[in-house]
């Protein structure tokens, strides 16, 4: 495994799937929880595999305020913090990170994600679920050079063509 920006929707997902998950995910099929139970327990057992987070602390603070210390994927989060490698964001005034114009339509709580992701030049890759917002900016990325990991592709795909 290589370094990763990690949407939380992975965290949420995987924490739902996993055996002791005091909650369930309702939109996915179990099937579908399980490969990214699957991806994040690989993940962490990856010594090599490093969480990289911005300098703000916004993606970790956004983990802590949806997960519980309960959760598998905030268990996970907390083992690598060790390892974690930090890039530089920028934010605005009302605490949205800055990105490039060109991704100025994308979603305001995902920019630090996105801010990290363009940060770190290719060196990871932004890692997701089920939000399919990382669609709609997908060739923007790869034209930059920049990687996303789509752990549930045929099923996001799917569901981006329904809402489009």
């Amino acid at each position: 495994m290589a370094d990763h920006i990690v949407d939380t929707n992975v965290l949420l997902v995987a924490s739902a799937a996993h055996p002791y998950s005091p909650f369930a995910d309702s939109d996915l099929p179990l099937e579908q929880q399980q490969v990214v139970l699957d991806w994040l327990a690989a993940f962490r057992e990856d010594a090599s595999g490093r969480m990289v987070w911005d300098t703000g602390w916004k993606i970790h603070q956004e983990y802590r305020n949806k997960l519980t210390d309960q959760d598998f994927g905030l268990l996970v989060v907390t083992e690598k913090m060790a390892s974690a490698r930090f890039v530089e964001v920028s934010y605005d005034s009302t605490g949205a990170a800055i990105v490039p114009a060109e991704f100025g339509d994308f979603d305001r709580s995902d920019r630090k994600l996105l801010a990290s992701l363009l940060a770190d030049g290719g060196q990871s890759s932004l890692v997701n679920a089920t939000d399919t917002d990382w669609l709609e900016i997908e060739d923007r990325l790869l034209a930059r050079g920049l990687r996303l990991e789509l752990l549930l592709e045929r099923w996001l795909r799917a569901k981006y063509a329904e809402k489009h």
